[in-house]
C-alpha cells in the first residue's frame, strides 16, 4: 500500500513539472550583457522582463562596453546572452559575405560560432543595428539583422530558454524600434519594455 502510495505521488510530480517546465528555472540567475546603444538598453530590458515574468529567473543586466566587449563577456562566463548582429558576427569569424540573401548570411555565421565558440544564434528580433546617432541623422539605412546569441552550456542549464527567447524573433523591425526609441526619450526604458511585451501578450 505504501507504495502504490509512493509512486503515486511521484506520479503526480511528474506530471506537475511537464506541466509547468518553466518553473524549473526559479530561483536561478542569468546575465544580459548590452552596449550602451538605444537598441541594446531597450533590448536588454526587454529580454531581462521577459525571462523573469516567464519563468522566475533572475536577471541582471550589465554594460562591459562594445559588442565585442560583449561577447568575450559570454565567452568567459561572466555574462550568458548578449545581442549581436549578423554583419558584426560575420567579421568576427572573418566570413565571407554570403550575398544578398539575409538568411544565407545568417546561417554562415551560426554555424560559424556554433563551432568556434559552441555559441548559439537564435531568431533575428528583426531590426538592423548598429543603431547610431550618425545613420539616424543621415536617415539611411545602416547596419544587419540584430539576434540573441548564448552558448550551448547556458540552453543545457536553462532548456527552456531558446523557445522562450525565439517568441521575440521577427516581431521588431525597424520601424518598431524606432518607436520604442521614441517612446524610451520619455518613459523609463524598463516601462517601454513592459508595455510592448504586454501589448504582444508575451507576458
Amino acid at each position: 500500500m505504501k507504495r502504490k502510495s509512493f509512486a503515486v505521488i511521484l506520479g503526480v510530480m511528474f506530471c506537475l513539472l511537464l506541466a509547468n517546465p518553466l518553473q524549473s528555472c526559479v530561483g536561478r540567475l542569468l546575465v544580459v550583457a548590452v552596449n550602451n546603444s538605444a537598441d541594446q538598453v531597450i533590448m536588454g530590458q526587454m529580454l531581462s522582463i521577459l525571462i523573469n515574468e516567464r519563468t522566475g529567473t533572475t536577471v541582471d543586466i550589465v554594460q562591459p562596453g562594445d559588442v565585442k566587449a560583449c561577447h568575450e563577456a559570454v565567452l568567459k562566463g561572466e555574462a550568458d546572452i548578449y545581442v549581436n548582429y549578423i554583419g558584426d558576427g560575420l567579421a568576427l569569424t572573418g566570413g565571407e559575405c554570403g550575398g544578398d540573401d539575409p538568411q544565407r548570411v545568417y546561417t554562415l555565421v551560426s554555424q560559424s560560432f556554433m563551432e568556434r565558440f559552441g555559441m548559439v544564434w537564435l531568431k533575428p528580433f528583426g531590426f538592423k543595428g548598429p543603431l547610431t546617432l550618425k545613420a539616424h541623422s543621415d536617415k539611411k539605412e545602416s547596419g544587419t539583422l540584430a539576434a540573441p546569441v548564448t552558448t550551448k552550456d547556458v540552453l543545457r542549464k536553462f532548456p527552456v530558454l531558446d523557445r522562450l527567447i525565439n517568441k521575440l524573433g521577427g516581431r521588431i523591425d525597424d520601424n518598431i524600434m524606432a518607436a520604442l526609441r521614441k517612446k524610451a526619450e520619455d518613459q523609463d526604458v524598463k516601462e517601454v519594455a513592459r508595455g510592448f511585451l504586454k501589448a504582444h501578450a508575451l507576458i
